[in-house]
């Protein structure tokens, strides 16, 4: 759900204001919460935007990062020190750039739960130096990259609360996973998800959801055993389960499947 809208900014401001950005976003605040302090996302879910991302401190107030723009924006080759500070109780989070290009802008959201499952974001773009007869041109710009970004984290949000509400308690050992679809690598049973491939010249299977956030798997790359998940690029070693990009959090190993009468049968470790 969105009613994303630009507001110009007064004609007669003395703050360096572009103007404000609102939508409608269809996520609860805990989810809104978690993806303000998600800087590890931003250079896989937003690769257009940031190539890379290096974090210097964070925690429950926010964070502080280095970004690198990606070949493809205009600031080409160029990075910045970002700051995001989060205000739970004032449901509001400041993000700050302290270097780079466009040093001194500050970028200010607001978030209005409208009922359980629906938020208003307002954001307001604060940018030093700009004229003013060029400042409702360039905070159009900024509505147009935060409308696609948000495109991108609303998706996320959705999927991850979706994920969490269907996840059961209970395990599928050794149990019928279900019929296997001509030309589909998955399987669902009893609410999960589960991958079908080949490793290691036998059939495998894994739960086609990231233990990090639980995001999607279900067509992640997987190379030479290692799949990657989209969100945030971490890797897991399908044979034991680690995580190959060096965060604290792991996977259960992919376990081998038999396919009897068109049906995918987990079979009991060994």
């Amino acid at each position: 759900m969105s009613d994303a809208a630009f507001v110009p900014p007064s004609e007669d401001s003395r703050l360096d204001h572009l103007g404000s950005w609102r939508r409608i976003l269809g996520v609860n605040l805990d989810r809104m919460f978690e993806n303000a302090l998600d800087w590890e996302h931003l250079p896989h879910l937003h690769d257009s935007s940031f190539a890379w991302i290096r974090c210097e401190s964070a925690g429950d107030w926010g964070w502080r990062a280095r970004v690198g723009y990606p070949s493809s924006d205009e600031r080409a080759g160029g990075e910045a020190l970002l700051e995001l500070r989060l205000d739970r109780e004032a449901r509001r989070w400041i993000t700050r750039n302290l270097e780079g290009p466009q040093a001194g802008a500050e970028i200010w959201t607001h978030a209005q739960v409208l009922d359980p499952t629906h938020l208003r974001v307002i954001v307001d773009f604060f940018v030093p130096g700009v004229p003013a007869a060029a400042r409702e041109r360039l905070g159009r710009a900024y509505a147009g990259l935060y409308d696609r970004l948000y495109d991108e984290d609303e998706d996320m949000m959705v999927g991850r609360e979706a994920a969490l509400s269907a996840r059961p308690r209970d395990r599928a050992d050794g149990t019928d996973l279900g019929p296997v679809e001509e030309g589909s690598e998955i399987v669902e049973h009893r609410g999960r998800r589960w991958r079908l491939l080949q490793l290691d010249g036998r059939l495998v299977a894994f739960e086609a959801r990231c233990p990090h956030w639980l995001g999607p798997l279900d067509a992640a790359p997987v190379e030479a055993g290692v799949v990657t998940c989209p969100w945030h690029g971490y890797g897991f070693d399908l044979r034991t389960g680690a995580c190959t990009t060096g965060q604290s959090c792991r996977m259960r190993p992919a376990r081998p499947v038999a396919i009897r009468d068109g049906r995918a049968i987990l079979l009991d470790e060994t």
